[in-house]
């Protein structure tokens, strides 16, 4: 009897001490892992030991995925690993796993925050109107979506630029993107809408065609400009010389469209046509042959050599020749 048992014995003790010796290498999984976005190894989301030396750094190398989005987790369970290790040729017997049977892995990631992208936009849209002496409001359409991007704060930095440069008041999109060492990391609309107030002039009563605009039918006055189309006057002195192009009613906003400059020669009128030197000086007689203000340079025939040449307009009665 005493023999059987001292036999079993030794059966048991070469068995447990096979197992022992057969098991070079231990993978201690880790719960929860926060990684920088990367490509995700075995060394990451658990700890390999074991008297290998080269085929722990081999498993540590193997990799088992990527990083998850931002604001999301990725489970890896040691069944997946295990696969991971018979397709790298490791064998799995030379194994043994200790630990939680999945590790939880998340992206060190950062929110930027619905405000913080509407601050930025709204920051660099004040900024863009500078230049107009004009008083704005900002009134914002809609609200973006807070963003989640696998950086840490430090990392970041938020940039804004118009999505048309050309469109200043009404709705305008400010696109505002977030970067990292010059990489993109999102971009996204914001919209908004702008209105614009100014003193601008008005006039005061209907305005037949070609009727002068003065003080005494204009005045100055702060009116919403976001939808007038065309060029408004914020100034009496800049009508000085202008017409109305059409008939106008009381209380419109005087736009480029409604007004134009008379000519100060008009075609077929009789013009002195003169060349200066600083020795001497020559007059005769033209007719314009097209319209021009002062400062122009128009067609003009001269009356004795019955020739078209051209020449600057100087005033009503006068137009330097040109050669």
């Amino acid at each position: 009897m005493k023999y059987k048992i001292v036999v079993c014995a030794a059966v048991l003790f070469c068995f447990v001490t096979g197992e022992v010796q057969a098991t070079q290498i231990k993978i201690d999984m880790i719960n929860k892992v926060t990684l920088k976005e990367k490509v995700i190894t075995i060394r990451d989301i658990s700890q390999v030991t074991g008297d290998d030396d080269d085929l722990i750094k081999q498993i540590n190398e193997i990799e088992v995925g990527r990083t998850p989005w931002p604001n999301n987790r990725r489970k890896i369970d040691r069944d997946f690993i295990k696969m991971r290790l018979v397709s790298s040729g490791i064998n799995l017997p030379d194994i043994a796993f200790e630990g939680p049977r999945l590790a939880v892995v998340s992206v060190e990631s950062t929110k930027i925050s619905e405000a913080e992208i509407v601050e930025k936009a709204k920051e660099h849209l004040i900024f863009s109107q500078q230049s107009f002496n004009r008083d704005i409001t900002i009134e914002l359409r809609s609200a973006p979506s807070e963003q989640w991007v696998a950086k840490s704060r430090d990392e970041i930095y938020l940039e804004a630029s118009l999505a048309d440069t050309n469109k200043m008041r009404g709705n305008v999109v400010v696109m505002v993107m977030a970067m990292s060492d010059g990489i993109p990391l999102f971009k996204i609309p914001v919209h908004f809408r702008v209105r614009v107030f100014e003193f601008i002039a008005i006039t005061k009563k209907k305005l037949d065609r070609h009727k002068s605009l003065t003080a005494e039918n204009s005045f100055l006055a702060r009116r919403e400009t976001t939808r007038v189309q065309g060029t408004v006057f914020s100034s009496i002195d800049d009508l000085k010389g202008k017409v109305t192009s059409r008939q106008v009613l009381p209380f419109t906003v005087i736009t480029e469209e409604i007004v134009e400059t008379l000519p100060t020669v008009r075609k077929g009128d009789m013009v002195k046509l003169y060349i200066k030197t600083e020795t001497f000086k020559i007059v005769t007689k033209g007719f314009a042959e097209e319209n021009g203000v002062t400062g122009d340079i128009i067609k003009v025939k001269d009356l004795d050599t019955r020739k078209v040449i051209h020449g600057k307009i100087i005033d009503a009665a006068n137009v330097q020749i040109l050669f």
